[in-house]
């Protein structure tokens, strides 16, 4: 019952942090606020930090059998998947204004944010949304030598990223129009080709 619960909530809290980011709902937002709609994107941001850290904490601390263990020399290539992950990740997220992505630029210009940006550089120029790469990259490994409840959540935000990938991919070229859909001819979507 516990796993069905955690899986449950996870899936809840994916299906909200892709719902506060929907072209709709943020139009609804930006309706009902107007000009405290420089608020939504910190918020909306807190809000999902509050909402995983007791997730996180919870699904770490149900016991249960490992899924897949690791002999020492697997740990250590996890370990540097992992590193590797977080670099890809650091890299994409200081490739494009990291205050606006945050929300702390729209509370110190007192402005909405430009907008969406195309950025062709760095991670951007191998891969369009590296940032999703590095996450799904992240949790698979976290879900080897995890026990069963850290297992079915990394699972569920890999799954998540991959899902999250092709609906913001289909958002931005719905948003940007030709010169997202050219972008999307030159540059892989998740898998990188060399």
């Amino acid at each position: 019952m516990k796993y069905l619960l955690l899986s449950v909530l996870w899936i809840t809290w994916c299906f909200l942090h892709s719902f506060f980011t929907a072209t709709k709902t943020a139009a609804w937002f930006r309706f009902r606020l107007e000009k405290r709609f420089i608020y939504y994107r910190i918020c909306y941001n807190l809000f999902s930090l509050f909402t995983v850290i007791p997730l996180l904490y919870w699904q770490g601390n149900i016991p249960g059998p490992v899924i897949i263990p690791l002999s020492p020399l697997l740990r250590a290539v996890k370990f540097v998947t992992i590193i590797s992950a977080i670099i890809i990740m650091s890299g994409s997220f200081f490739s494009f204004d990291a205050g606006e992505f945050l929300g702390i630029k729209q509370l110190t210009d007192k402005k909405e944010a430009k907008g969406i940006v195309i950025s062709r550089h760095g991670f951007y120029s191998i891969v369009r949304h590296p940032m999703y790469l590095a996450g799904v990259i992240f949790f698979l490994a976290l879900m080897t030598d995890a026990v069963l409840a850290q297992f079915i959540g990394y699972f569920i935000l890999a799954f998540y990223m991959i899902i999250g990938t092709i609906h913001e991919d289909r958002r931005l070229a719905d948003e940007l129009g030709d010169a997202y859909k050219e972008y999307q001819k030159e540059v892989p979507m998740l898998l990188p080709r060399f």
